[in-house]
């Protein structure tokens, strides 16, 4: 995992799409033609046939960081939620490794969020470094199947530290204790937070 690098919003925008499951219908005729002609009538009449398409756009890109706003599609009255995100992908395969998400929780703290993969020991959670020298350590919250989240609230020192780094360092601990560390560059964070504060005051 040390050759990775941040991923375009294209594949942010993949990432949070992929997140919407979608629905098929299954449409039955019965044997006659009458029951065959009939068939199209009775589909366009039942909505529940029809998914509910995602509505999350791009806001904008600021450095390796991608603005990604959205809600849910068949909820007119939910609000519009914005998350700064940075997928970290490797190299050679272009396998998303690493997510690492800045977004306002529900009792609006700015939180840090990091996903990462399985197989790695729980207990030593996740270090990140906005500078690469002080680290803030993050605990995991959930780990399933797919991967594991460790949280973490955003101070103002860490604000200001990332605002003015251009690189950063997760490390995370393989069941055999061994540390591996991943560079990124987290340059564009300070336009990027702007960005963000400003669609959530607007809410």
């Amino acid at each position: 995992m040390a050759g990775l690098m941040p991923g375009g919003w294209r594949l942010a925008l993949v990432i949070v799409l992929s997140l919407s499951a979608a629905g098929a219908a299954v449409a039955q005729s019965g044997g006659s033609s009458a029951a065959k002609k009939a068939a199209p009538a009775e589909k366009a009449s039942t909505p529940a046939a029809k998914t509910a398409e995602p509505t999350t756009k791009v806001a904008g890109t600021f450095g390796g960081w991608t603005l990604l706003c959205g809600k849910e599609a068949d909820d007119k009255e939910a609000k519009e939620r914005c998350s700064l995100v940075m997928p970290l992908v490797e190299k050679e395969s272009q396998k998303l490794v690493f997510r690492v998400i800045v977004t306002y929780g529900p009792q609006g703290k700015l939180i840090l969020r990091v996903d990462g993969p399985t197989g790695v020991a729980l207990q030593r959670g996740v270090e990140f470094s906005p500078d690469t020298k002080k680290i803030y350590r993050m605990p995991f919250q959930t780990c399933l199947p797919m991967g594991c989240k460790a949280l973490l609230i955003v101070s103002d020192d860490l604000k200001k530290e990332l605002a003015a780094s251009d690189k950063g360092a997760l490390t995370v601990y393989a069941l055999d204790g061994k540390a591996v560390q991943i560079l990124a560059s987290v340059s564009g964070f300070g336009e990027g937070l702007a960005a963000l504060d400003k669609h959530h005051g607007g809410q």
